[in-house]
């Protein structure tokens, strides 16, 4: 009989934050790529596309999160929304970086 014992820590569902981990590595290699000008893998679509991409599915993610935790009476996980978060605003950041560094690069 499957039991959803292994999904919960302290009655708190946490079998989505590896996911939400991976958005963040995700996002912070991409900065990490955008910093170093050395590192020639980044465009502006890409950068642009990867971050939509890493924020949408990021908000499904949680929003699904929380449709589960709703059905299976659990408690609601502050630490997956706090790495939501972390997403949003690396999604924000990166493009605008990638953009000062490729203004100031060619000046």
């Amino acid at each position: 009989m499957p039991t959803y014992d292994s999904f919960e820590t302290l009655g708190t569902f946490t079998l989505l934050r590896p996911i939400f981990v991976t958005f963040i590595i995700t996002a912070l290699l991409m900065f990490l790529i955008i910093i170093f000008p050395k590192i020639r893998l980044a465009n502006g679509p890409t950068v642009v596309g990867l971050s939509i991409v890493t924020v949408i599915a990021s908000a499904q993610l949680l929003y699904y999160d929380g449709i589960i935790v709703d059905e299976l009476g659990l408690g609601g996980d502050v630490v997956t929304t706090y790495m939501f978060l972390v997403i949003l605003i690396l999604g924000f950041v990166n493009p605008i970086t990638f953009y000062i560094r490729r203004k100031n690069l060619t000046h």
